[in-house]
């Protein structure tokens, strides 16, 4: 619209006019912008806390054998006790005087325990002596070695090897060797044992036998299986887990160490074995105390109710099943095993 000033004519929009501009040009319809993207999800809260072990897997393998439990400390005071009194009755350790005060009872009997280990240790010394000797006949082309005197060797051998631990022990802590023979009998020498003492050690362990046999009898079972009727089983089939300590508590060996050591205790004593079968002729005449101890050594079980007649036929059996093999070792492996994986001898209990 034109408005008169005193310059002159001047062009002035009008309100409506000015109210245009500020309007927003529509955008075409083709142009049309996306949508605002939507709002992420909260994020799911972590859960630190640790989640529950799975449970460790079977074993496949049978679990260690439940060995006999060891009497306690106030029980195996009362065995050494009657050990003592065994041996006094017997003659072997001099009975203290009548009427003694515990005192003089008790110093008594330590100093006959002293004087027994003495004799002991000095029986050790004397043998070896009369081994040289036996030796000398053998390389001089004398008689050939006995039985006998093959076994002398082999417990002297046993018992150098025990003597100076047993000598320590004797020297300082003389009153605990009584106590020893029950929870170590391992450890003491042969001529240093007393004879309920023997007789407890060889109970501890066939029951030890007896334990293993029924813990390990799938081990015995597969071993026995390698090997066939009459045939052997080499010495690498002790590889299988567990088949060294299976094989060591069937034969009364120390089952101690890794399974490399087991490994050579059983050689060491399936070469003894040959050795004595080979001396041992089947017309043999042994007492039941040498029928029972060469049978546990074999790894045959027995039992208190069989006759003298049933342990030599049993001991036949084992002579007549290894003559002439031609892996000694190895026929005598398969023959424990075989006796191991038969099953348990029935037993009853000892006479009074």
């Amino acid at each position: 619209m034109l408005i008169r000033t005193a310059g002159g004519l001047r062009l002035q929009l009008a309100p409506c006019a000015r109210r245009l501009y500020s309007v927003p040009v529509p955008t075409p319809i083709g142009d049309k912008q996306p949508p605002p993207p939507l709002p992420l999800p909260p994020r799911p809260k972590l859960d630190l806390r640790p989640a529950p072990r799975p449970p460790p897997p079977r074993p496949s393998v049978p679990p260690a054998p439940p060995l006999p439990a060891r009497p306690s400390l106030g029980a195996a005071k009362e065995e050494a006790k009657h050990a003592l009194e065994d041996a006094e009755a017997h003659g072997i350790l001099a009975p203290p005087p009548p009427g003694a005060t515990w005192l003089r009872r008790t110093l008594h009997q330590a100093i006959q325990i002293a004087k027994f280990y003495y004799r002991g240790t000095k029986l050790i010394f004397t043998r070896r002596g009369d081994i040289a000797r036996i030796r000398a006949r053998v390389a001089a082309g004398g008689a050939p070695l006995t039985r006998a005197e093959f076994r002398l060797i082999a417990t002297q051998r046993d018992d150098i090897t025990k003597l100076v631990p047993f000598l320590v022990i004797a020297l300082l802590l003389e009153e605990v060797i009584p106590l020893i023979a029950i929870y170590a009998p391992g450890v003491l020498p042969s001529t240093c044992i007393l004879p309920s003492q023997r007789a407890r050690i060889d109970a501890k362990r066939a029951e030890k036998a007896r334990a293993f046999a029924g813990a390990y009898a799938g081990v015995y079972a597969a071993l026995a299986a390698q090997a066939p009727a009459g045939g052997a089983l080499p010495r690498a089939a002790l590889a299988r887990r567990d088949a060294p300590i299976a094989v060591c508590g069937t034969l009364g060996l120390s089952t101690l160490g890794p399974d490399a050591l087991r490994t050579r205790r059983i050689a060491a004593h399936l070469a003894f074995l040959a050795r004595d079968d080979a001396l041992l002729q089947p017309d043999t005449p042994l007492s039941r105390r040498a029928l029972v101890d060469a049978l546990e050594e074999r790894g045959i079980r027995t039992a208190p109710e069989m006759t003298h007649a049933d342990l030599h036929a049993r001991l036949r059996a084992w002579l007549d099943a290894v003559r002439g093999a031609d892996d000694a070792l190895a026929r005598r492996l398969a023959l424990v095993v075989a006796h191991a994986a038969s099953g348990p001898t029935p037993t009853s209990p000892p006479p009074p």
